[in-house]
């Protein structure tokens, strides 16, 4: 992530790979339904690399689950 203010390299977190079709528009997605809640920037970042890598989590052209992007958001806030 890089702004005015600062630069950051978010890691995600690993988790078993069963499809990673639909990851970037589901990082995308993230960032922008955080953002317009009102959340800060880097929460925003940590969301959609968050939605992203539960939508690797998912066959084929499933959806990410909202559950699983929620849990890996807990556990990437958890550990910083």
């Amino acid at each position: 992530m890089v702004s005015r203010e600062f630069t950051e390299h978010v890691h995600p977190p690993t988790v078993p790979i069963v499809s990673k079709v639909g990851a970037g528009d589901s990082m995308v997605a993230g960032i922008v339904l955080s953002l317009a809640r009102g959340k800060r920037l880097r929460e925003a970042i940590l969301s959609g690399v968050s939605a992203g890598t539960a939508a690797d989590m998912t066959p084929g052209t499933e959806l990410c689950r909202r559950e699983d992007a929620e849990r890996l958001y807990e556990d990437m806030v958890s550990g910083l």
